[in-house]
């Protein structure tokens, strides 16, 4: 007695939860064509989420088995059309001779002239060729539509942890959740080297950092997320980098400080705490390799700053007395920019004051929200200790942690403060005015030293023992007051301090 098996597919499960109908349409269609010719259905094999161009096909080869086992009871193999069997030759050629070999017959609903006469033969040939040539085209036109994406910065898969899937305006972006200051606080505690991986996996999920399921983060999971450079803007897609448009969690100078503590490159500098004898620790950098310097007396006797960086290749030591002296010698170096600032250029340092002032208040808000948001995780803290979900030890080491980074974007809040002060001073009238940064520097106490330092560098400074101090390129007050100089002919005092440090400009 004859008998049937119908096999239905779809290729994604996506497309399967868009069109939820397409799977009930191929099962009627073929059901009916087995009622009419009187073949009685004896098993349905329906593959989610199957490719029709690939060789792995599970359920295809479930079907083919219970052919083989099924000793002749099987003697149609029923699809809807030919693209559902295949759209490959290959895979349809190797079933197709399999089918033969078994005695099944293949029928196509939608396809009744496909037989074995020559025409029908050709037909079949042409309509596998035809559906493979659709299903590459179709792939290509994919691939260039998220090249395009790419190119311009948006994120068209899923969301990684710590991100949603948003729709602004007609166009598909991400967008922080409320697990991303869980996550930023996880990148920023591994970037110090001082926290294993491990460690901060464990404070966070304590923390309530979960899956996109709910599930609490595993290793694997937790570490691939780490290395994922989305979360500073960058799309990596085959060796190729993106610029993302969507939100940042965190800086591309985090990611890499954790990136290079992942991977045992940079090991953590024990935190020593701030003194009157070392005000330049954590503020100058190393000229070679821009990593802050820090500071401590060698073999217990003579006081010095140093690189710490072991992936410098031409590490700095100097004395404290030498760095400390060149860097009241470059205050006064630069004492004729800041005179000529207020006293001959009042004009522009109005137009820099308004400029100034517009990226101070972006920097005030991010420092403002990151605050908010260190606070946040430390009222979640408490809450997870009062519910026992975190130990005493871990609760400690976060605790201390977070009262570090809140310490930090204070005194960041305070440098804003100071520079805004600095800025308005030298706009306010025409009166001849006197900025003595090295004067000031030098007689003032460590919190207020820290506080000129960071008003007047905001980047910090960089230092060779050779060359001397140079700021870095970004540093706005510096490069619009030396190219004022510049322009200036009356002026010699412009090339002095030019001399040897176009870099500025």
């Amino acid at each position: 007695m004859p008998g049937a098996i119908i096999y239905l597919r779809v290729s994604t499960k996506k497309q399967e939860q868009r069109n939820e109908l397409n799977l009930p349409a191929q099962q009627k269609k073929c059901e009916d064509f087995c009622r009419a010719e009187a073949l009685p259905v004896l098993k349905i094999f329906t593959g989610h989420g199957e490719s029709a161009w690939k060789t792995e096909r599970p359920t295809l080869d479930e079907a083919l088995d219970f052919i083989k086992k099924s000793k002749g009871a099987v003697t149609h193999f029923v699809v809807q059309d030919t693209t559902r069997f295949s759209r490959n030759d290959e895979v349809k050629a190797v079933a197709c001779a399999v089918l033969k070999k078994l005695g099944v017959t293949l029928v196509s609903v939608d396809e009744p002239m496909l037989d074995d006469s020559p025409t029908g033969k050709l037909t079949g040939t042409m309509l596998t060729a035809l559906g493979e040539f659709y299903s590459h085209s179709l792939s290509s036109r994919v691939r260039y539509r998220f090249q395009v994406h790419r190119e311009s910065g948006r994120w068209m898969h899923q969301a990684p942890i710590g991100y949603h899937n948003v729709t602004r305006n007609g166009i598909k972006t991400l967008e922080p959740d409320e697990s991303a200051p869980l996550l930023r606080q996880a990148f920023e505690m591994i970037a110090t080297g001082n926290y294993s991986s491990d460690h901060v996996r464990k404070l966070m999920t304590a923390s309530g950092l979960r899956t996109k399921k709910g599930r609490k983060l595993g290793r694997q999971t937790f570490s691939y997320t780490l290395k994922n450079p989305l979360y500073c803007g960058v799309i990596l897609h085959k060796g190729k980098r993106y610029e993302g448009t969507f939100q940042k969690l965190i800086t591309e100078e985090t990611w890499r400080a954790a990136q290079d503590a992942l991977s045992g490159r940079r090991k953590s500098v024990p935190k020593k705490p701030t003194n009157e004898q070392w005000p330049l620790r954590g503020f100058v950098r190393c000229g070679t390799c821009g990593e802050k310097m820090t500071s401590g007396n060698a073999k217990g006797r003579y006081p010095k700053y140093w690189c710490h960086s072991s992936t410098c290749k031409d590490r700095i030591s100097v004395s404290k007395m030498k760095l400390e002296s060149d860097w009241l010698d470059f205050l006064v170096q630069m004492q004729p920019a800041f005179d000529a600032l207020v006293n001959h250029f009042p004009v522009l340092a109005k137009a820099h004051h308004a400029t100034r002032m517009e990226a101070n208040a972006g920097k005030r808000k991010q420092l403002t929200q990151r605050l908010a948001e260190k606070k946040a995780l430390n009222v979640t803290l408490i809450t997870a200790k009062l519910k026992n979900e975190i130990s005493q030890s871990d609760f400690d080491t976060m605790k201390a942690a977070l009262a570090e980074e809140m310490a930090g974007i204070e005194t960041a809040l305070g440098a804003l403060d100071a520079e805004a002060e600095t800025i308005e001073l030298l706009t306010i009238g025409n009166e001849k005015i006197e900025v003595q940064p090295a004067m000031l520097w030098a007689s003032a106490k460590l919190n207020e030293r820290q506080t000129v330092q960071s008003a007047l560098f905001p980047e910090g400074v960089l230092y060779r023992p050779e060359n001397g101090f140079f700021v870095p390129n970004e540093n706005e007050l510096q490069a619009v007051v030396l190219k004022c100089l510049a322009e200036i002919a009356d002026h010699p005092e412009a090339y002095e301090i030019l001399d040897g440090r176009g870099e500025w400009i």
